[in-house]
């Protein structure tokens, strides 16, 4: 996380009604989307989600379309930059050896980003309802294989997407004020992370408007840092200092299991890359304005990250990159520690008070995110009623942030930030390209079915062809890990015929528990 946004909830429009579609129809199938993590800014609050009462008019759905390519393209570009930058770039390195393969990798990555956002864009109009990836895997493939999306990217992937964001803000906030060679370094980073997720979660179940009034401030110091990290790369590539470039593709580790790890490192940067998509039906003329706004975003972030990394190879040698905790914090170090040691630790404390105060602010808005889906799938009777809990006095869906709050917490200590994102983004993407490998399928089985945007059937193919590759070099690499996790996305099916019958209500037992918290935590459905 990686990482739609809230607004593919539907959750920034006040009178949303997950069981109506945008004729105004009743919906007795669940309305759910993917949430990544670490990318959502647009402002809601849980009151906005509303079931219909008896008798009540149904709720519009419909959004006025008043965005324009400027206002489109500026919306994804701050969506999508998020953490990963700050974290990714010495990931990447490693895994592939080089300068030059891991800058061949990072706009690859944009690429294929590019190549997902287009397919998504023809999925997206044809499935106007808000539900993203849910929407499309139901729609090609049924209900279970729905459920199963829901199963693993709700409960497992978010948790384990949460967890990272959380690391990287204590990587940060503990490189100030303590070396990460100190033999209590991964335990206080740890411990960090995990309080940090507490915090949130208790603020936001507190209320939501805090985390709002604050996101402005996260984005502009998110932006600021990285504005920064690049004129300082720029100035020293001006003055003739080209750091580790020259050393091109030399140490390039050949293999396509590790290169995977790579490509999953940064496509977590990119995470977010089918924002625009989620907001379709917000854009003026979409079926002009959105594609145009999806290559112009994604040609955006591919340059706004190649220079980024050509600035942290001019600042910092590779050993350097590779074996850094905070690269942000080391580049500030080594470009004013010339004046000083005193200069030095201003400049790598600006970067990482920086970059924890906006990945807070990132983990905050994902936490509230990801909670969400579970909540939805609740309120469906795909996933125990009690997680669909509203509490009474605020609004906010108590259950659901405790949830993925504690999911998120587990997730902190024996997970490492590599490790975690490698497997957010193994499970990210065998769905994906599930989603993608639908287009052609039901340009097929649905000919006649309203597309107002039909994306070229090579770039789905592509899509597709690298999704298939990301799932399958992750086995040369660590195969006991990956089968492990494909045994765990199964163990889904037993879950699914179990608690959810023909009529998508969970057991009975359920509204035992249901009730109980229900008075517990003085909150209702």
């Amino acid at each position: 996380m990686t990482r739609g946004s809230i607004a593919s909830l539907g959750l920034s429009n006040p009178t949303f009604n997950p069981l109506v579609d945008d004729e105004g129809n009743r919906d007795s199938e669940p309305i759910m989307d993917e949430t990544n993590t670490d990318k959502i800014e647009i402002p809601m609050t849980s009151k906005g989600v509303e079931l219909e009462k008896p008798g009540e008019a149904e709720a519009p759905t419909e959004l006025k379309a008043n965005l324009n390519l400027l206002h489109a393209v500026s919306l994804a570009v701050g969506q999508t930059i998020g953490s990963g930058i700050f974290v990714s770039p010495n990931i990447v390195v490693k895994k592939v050896g080089s300068v030059g393969m891991s800058l061949v990798i990072w706009v690859l990555s944009g690429v294929l980003s590019m190549c997902g956002a287009l397919t998504f864009c023809e999925l997206g109009t044809m499935f106007k309802r808000s539900g993203g990836e849910y929407q499309y895997i139901k729609a090609a493939y049924g209900k279970l294989p729905s459920f199963l999306y829901l199963w693993v990217c709700g409960i497992i992937r978010n948790g384990m997407g949460c967890a990272a964001i959380a690391l990287t803000f204590a990587q940060y906030f503990c490189g100030l004020f303590m070396d990460d060679k100190n033999p209590s370094y991964t335990f206080v980073k740890k411990l960090s992370a995990s309080l940090a997720i507490v915090i949130i979660v208790l603020v936001n179940i507190y209320s939501t408007k805090i985390g709002i009034y604050m996101q402005n401030l996260f984005t502009a110091l998110k932006l600021s840092a990285l504005s920064v990290l690049v004129g300082m790369g720029m100035y020293e590539l001006a003055r003739g200092n080209t750091g580790s470039l020259t050393t091109g593709f030399t140490g390039t580790i050949v293999n396509i299991g590790t290169w995977s790890d790579a490509f999953f490192a940064a496509l977590w940067s990119y995470s977010g890359w089918n924002c625009i998509n989620m907001m379709a039906g917000e854009i003026k003329k979409p079926s002009k304005t959105v594609p145009r706004a999806l290559v112009l975003t994604n040609c955006i972030m591919i340059t706004i990250y190649f220079v980024a990394n050509l600035s942290y190879h001019i600042i910092l040698t590779n050993e350097k990159l590779v074996e850094s905790e905070a690269i942000a914090m080391d580049v500030g170090r080594q470009i004013l520690g010339r004046h000083g040691s005193t200069w030095g630790d201003i400049g790598s404390g600006f970067f990482g008070l920086s970059v924890a105060i906006s990945t807070f602010g990132a983990l905050s808005s994902s936490l509230m995110g990801s909670s969400r889906l579970p909540f939805i799938a609740a309120q469906e009777g795909m996933f125990p009623r009690f997680i669909g809990l509203i509490q009474r006095k605020n609004g906010t869906p108590v259950v659901g942030l405790l949830f993925m709050g504690t999911l998120a917490t587990a997730w902190c200590w024996p997970g490492n930030i590599g490790g975690l994102i490698k497997y957010v983004g193994f499970l990210s993407w065998a769905w994906w390209g599930l989603c993608f490998a639908s287009v052609p399928g039901m340009r097929l089985t649905k000919p006649n079915h309203p597309r107002a945007f039909r994306v070229l059937l090579l770039i789905p193919a592509v899509a597709c062809t690298f999704s298939l590759y990301l799932i399958v070099a992750p086995f040369l690499e660590t195969p006991i890990p990956c089968t492990i996790w494909i045994g765990v996305m199964l163990v889904g099916i037993p879950l699914y015929y179990g608690f959810v019958d023909e009529k998508n209500k969970c057991a009975e037992w359920m509204e035992i528990t249901l009730a109980k918290l229900s008075k517990w935590l003085r909150a209702d459905l």
